[in-house]
């Protein structure tokens, strides 16, 4: 701990400071000669940091949604992990274990993509699976331009609507990730079973988003939510669908 009185010199920067940190660049005032110590403590604050922010705010998602994220808008955000971070996080996560416990163990393949609706219908799922990160962004971009439109008489701005549905995607992919064996076990039942589950996902998306807004937007009346809700999804479904079918399609032309 340096001496609060003591003119320090900047080993980064070479200004003179007072104090633990540099207050022109940050440096600590204190550094260690490097050791294991040093490589040991390093790794567990690194850690720390990153579990308790993800964790935590894992655990605010999925318990008060909507409370925990009109918070972090607000200044409440020195635990949270960062929005896109998360869904970046949560997107590869997800991405691995799908291509691992889904691809590699389903007699389900990627098709040559066809002209048809069908064919182009799997050229999308196929891209969507394989580009997970940009996908949860478009639906990023979908939710965002909907809520900013619908909910206008709320008066957030449209950054505040991005990481409100930031957090609300991050939130659909945490539940994915938990309801992956109920995705394997209808893999099995072949086409079926993955179409069941997609009306499924669907379904739980709006839940999912009923409940944050709920919580979120507190001025309006249960009606009003609910309304406006339901508008949100079908907005959100059109525009995200939009982009990422023609994104989807461009991809399987691309891929002949």
């Amino acid at each position: 701990m340096a001496n609060e009185n003591h003119t320090i010199i900047c080993k980064n920067c070479n200004q003179q400071f007072v104090g633990n940190f540099c207050n022109h660049c940050g440096q600590a005032a204190n550094t260690h000669k490097l050791s294991l110590y040093y490589i040991w403590h390093d790794l567990q604050h690194g850690l720390f940091h990153f579990d308790n922010g993800i964790f935590f705010t894992i655990k605010q998602l999925l318990t008060r949604p909507g409370h925990s994220i009109r918070e972090f808008i607000n200044g409440k955000r020195v635990q949270h992990f960062k929005p896109l971070s998360l869904v970046i996080v949560l997107a590869t996560l997800y991405g691995l274990l799908y291509h691992y416990f889904i691809d590699f163990h389903s007699d389900i393949k990627a098709e040559d993509p066809q002209d048809d609706v069908v064919g182009i219908f799997k050229s999308v799922n196929f891209w969507m699976m394989n580009h997970l990160a940009y996908a949860s962004f478009i639906l990023i971009i979908g939710a965002t331009i909907s809520t900013y439109i619908i909910f206008k008489t709320e008066r957030y701005n449209l950054v505040e609507h991005f990481v409100l549905n930031t957090f609300l995607v991050g939130l659909i992919l945490v539940t994915s990730i938990v309801l992956l064996p109920v995705l394997y076990i209808l893999k099995l039942n072949g086409e079926e079973g993955s179409k069941n589950y997609g009306i499924f996902s669907q379904c739980l998306i709006f839940i999912l988003l009923l409940w944050c807004y709920t919580q979120f937007f507190t001025s309006l009346s249960v009606i009003q939510k609910l309304s406006r809700t339901v508008l949100s999804f079908i907005f959100m479904s059109f525009i995200s669908g939009t982009i990422v079918f023609a994104v989807g399609w461009i991809y399987g032309l691309a891929s002949k």
